[in-house]
């Protein structure tokens, strides 16, 4: 009777569950907005599917549903207005529209865009808007989701070229956008996890996000022409992929509160020391490689051991030093992880006028590789946390100026060593570093720009063992590195603001291993 008692209850509650579900109660994803599937041919402007419809020049969707989209539209628009989901396939797409958006995401439950494997896409827009709701070429008020595997060129005139109110993520395909301000701009998260985006911004970020970027693979090149390369104003993420940024200030920032320019025409041009370097090709590098430049363009070279084993410990190997007040970790921790940057994987390399990378929060380096080319101004360093920098594993090669570096405070098992020469060193001067018993290069780098520091932290530089520098092939100077920093040469008094040497590791570990007088580079 018991057991009969139990069944008739849980087919009681079972059936009540259903019918609230029914009822709408509880909210449930509906795919039904899947089996309204449309054609829009921009060269007849002809157009099927339920809640499709042209009007003039525009395309106004107020259906959910799934579009492909095809042909040409000259100085026009589809725009998207409806409470359901809504897909719009790109199959050979080319849409320009001098007044404001090309593709507008007004309204959406979820706004789709997918890129037709073997298609090219081009979107472009103008450079003024006669709407105020919109301000780039693709623009979503709700979240946007990218994917395909085909190409999509966007032309950014006005001020972006893919921007979202919500959420933005990339799954894949391949992405070209030159910009006026910022490439892709998320209020919320910016995602990638695939996919090849190319993205040549004239005055602002290459990527930008007020929440948070989260990196997860892809390839991504970035060239900022007066502005940061990827910027979070919350915290930044990465996983894994290949990025390269080239930027005429920081390659990566969190928490910098500065927006650019608003509109053509707002914005101050700041002066730059040369025109910008050529950007590196995207592929995927093996052992820590910088990235190929484009043929006929200087080698930038740079070759560590891949090794992203997470280490156990916390023992610091930097702290601040003089002129450091305010960074090295002298921060609280709600502060700190609001504008993290974690880095777990990937490999970067970033060649920077500014600093590298620049968290206004802390910094940790769980692995992969990362390399930073600059900056050559000694008011800034390749790396650059306000809430200091914690190394649990990766590699990090640096070759910059003097005035500004902030060591990581390293785990157990992972070394540092800095170099300081005696004179900036030209770009295109190779420096490697070698063991000293068996030949074995552990690294290698061609810097772009002059350098006056090299910063090399591996868990391949082992305590206790000897080492070689080389410079363009003819040995240098040979070390034996000690547990923590290894330190050759001194940084002098040229550092920032002219007071003290300018360091934020610490310079005591491995200072015998200076040379009493540090040979000049001819």
């Amino acid at each position: 009777m018991k057991m009969f008692t139990k069944k008739i209850f849980a087919a009681l509650l079972a059936a009540a569950v259903s019918s609230v579900i029914t009822s709408g109660c509880f909210a449930v994803d509906s795919d039904e907005w899947k089996n309204n599937i449309g054609e829009i041919n921009l060269d007849s402007m002809k157009v099927t599917g339920s809640g499709v419809a042209v009007d003039g020049n525009i395309i106004k969707i107020t259906d959910g549903g799934d579009f492909n989209v095809s042909g040409t539209l000259a100085d026009g628009m589809i725009y998207v207005n409806s409470d359901e989901k809504v897909k719009l396939r790109l199959s050979g797409a080319s849409i320009s529209n001098s007044a404001g958006p090309a593709i507008f995401f007004d309204n959406a439950e979820k706004a789709f865009i997918t890129i037709t494997e073997g298609t090219e896409n081009y979107l472009s827009d103008g450079k003024t808007y006669s709407t105020e709701d919109a301000d780039s070429v693709l623009f979503s008020n709700d979240d946007l989701e990218i994917k395909g595997d085909g190409i999509l060129n966007i032309t950014g005139n006005y001020q972006h070229g893919i921007a979202g109110d919500d959420d933005v993520s990339i799954e894949n395909g391949i992405i070209n956008i030159n910009s006026y301000e910022h490439g892709i701009k998320a209020n919320d998260t910016l995602s990638v996890s695939g996919g090849e985006i190319t993205v040549t911004s004239e005055t602002g970020k290459g990527m930008k996000a007020d929440l948070e970027v989260i990196i997860d693979d892809g390839t991504i090149n970035i060239t900022s022409k007066q502005s940061e390369g990827i910027e979070s104003k919350g915290t930044l993420t990465i996983n894994g992929g290949d990025i390269n940024v080239i930027s005429a200030d920081d390659g990566i920032n969190t928490g910098n509160e500065s927006t650019g320019a608003e509109k053509p025409g707002d914005f101050e041009p700041r002066e730059n020391n040369g025109e910008m370097p050529d950007m590196p090709n995207g592929g995927r590098h093996m052992r820590g490689d910088m990235p190929m430049p484009p043929e006929g363009s200087a080698r930038p070279d740079a070759k560590v051991p891949q090794n992203r084993e997470m280490a156990r410990g916390d023992r610091m190997n930097g702290r601040m030093a003089p002129g450091g007040m305010g960074r090295g970790g002298m921060m609280d921790e709600e502060t700190a992880a609001a504008h993290a940057i974690t880095i777990n994987g990937g490999n970067i390399h970033i060649s920077a006028e500014g600093d590298g990378i620049d968290s206004n929060g802390g910094m940790t380096i769980n692995g992969g590789t990362i390399i930073v080319d600059g900056p050559t101004g000694n008011g800034n360093g390749p790396l650059d946390s306000e809430g200091g920098i914690t190394m649990n594993g990766g590699t990090v090669i640096t070759a910059s100026s003097a005035g500004m570096l902030q060591l990581p405070a390293a785990a157990d098992g992972i070394n540092i060593m800095q170099v300081f020469f005696d004179g900036e060193q030209a770009a295109g001067t190779t420096v490697s570093v070698k063991e000293a018993s068996s030949g074995t290069e552990l690294m290698t780098m061609t810097p772009t720009k002059n350098f006056r520091a090299i910063v090399f932290a591996s868990r391949e530089l082992k305590s206790g063992t000897d080492y070689t520098i080389y410079i363009n092939g003819n040995e240098y100077e040979s070390f034996t590195v000690s547990a923590g920093t290894t330190t050759i040469g001194t940084a002098g008094f040229d550092g920032f603001g002219g007071r003290g040497n300018g360091l934020r590791g610490n310079p005591a570990n491995g200072m015998e291993n200076r040379p009493a007088d540090l040979k000049s580079v001819g």
